[in-house]
């Protein structure tokens, strides 16, 4: 049996293969009237931080994200497990951005409306219960509680040392998944128990509001991640951003911050070109 601790190695992707598969992309999105680019935050644009009020982009990820937000027909979409109005403060764009946030349980559109998916009562309580439960344990990891979930964060903690703490706290949370919406899922660096919505609802979301042949990506770091890499399936390009290499549903992979720039800057080329001539 599969517990917590336990990994899967598997072989990473041929650097060849991901530039195929990138250069193809890029090729239909130099063709298409229309665009959309679904980031990630944490992990993706910006480093972890212990300190989660810290993590800002890598330098100039922003001024190429502003670029690319004046490109006309390009939509940029942030989807994070962040609280929406969390991650705007954190990007400190020009231009008020579109964001899904808890993973896609709040949608702030760039306006200022914030909407917010309902869920049931009963997954609202088993999330307050286990709340309480993990804090009367006293285990020494953070704690975060969020509208929709609570999270046990161990980052910055000897990973070796908490291993028989993060069973304990697995095993407490893991009894409020009895309720079919209620989910506990890993991400780096932690667990969290969540009540509805994932990712790729957002990502589902937001391709049913483009245009058949629009070139949408979505480009994500974590396991969480991987919700929206399925929900966009064939219909787009899914990339890994991270440094290390891991098992993934994405088609490309590249590391952070330099291939990324390069990614963002190659986007902005293709698409404010493409629209120039139209």
């Amino acid at each position: 049996m599969t517990t917590l601790l336990e990994t899967q190695m598997q072989v990473a992707p041929e650097a060849e293969e991901s530039t195929k598969r990138l250069d193809a992309f890029f090729s239909k999105l130099s063709r298409a009237s229309e665009s959309a680019l679904l980031l990630d935050y944490d992990g993706t644009l910006a480093p972890f931080r212990v300190d989660a009020s810290k993590a800002r982009p890598w330098a100039g990820i922003e001024a190429l994200i502003e670029a690319i937000q004046e490109c006309e027909g390009a939509r940029v979409v942030f989807v994070t497990g962040r609280p929406a109005h969390s991650a705007a403060r954190l990007l400190q764009l020009k231009r008020k951005p579109e964001i899904w946030g808890l993973h896609g349980a709040e949608h702030l559109l760039p306006d200022g409306t914030l909407e917010r998916m309902l869920q049931a009562e009963v997954a609202m309580q088993a999330i307050e219960d286990a709340r309480e439960a993990i804090e009367e344990a006293h285990l020494g990891f953070r704690v975060e509680h969020k509208l929709n979930s609570v999270g046990v964060h161990w980052r910055g903690k000897a990973f070796e040392s908490s291993k028989i703490a993060q069973e304990q706290a697995w095993d407490l949370m893991r009894r409020y998944t009895h309720i079919p919406t209620v989910k506990l899922l890993r991400f780096d660096g932690g667990f969290e128990l969540r009540a509805g919505n994932h990712k790729g609802d957002a990502v589902k979301a937001i391709r049913a509001e483009l245009s058949d042949d629009a070139a949408v990506a979505y480009l994500g770091d974590d396991t969480t991640d991987e919700d929206a890499f399925e929900a966009l399936g064939d219909e787009g390009l899914s990339v890994l951003v991270r440094k290390v290499w891991r098992s993934t549903a994405a088609q490309a992979w590249i590391k952070p911050p330099e291939e990324l720039r390069r990614f963002l800057n190659r986007w902005k080329r293709t698409v404010c070109s493409q629209a120039s001539t139209t």
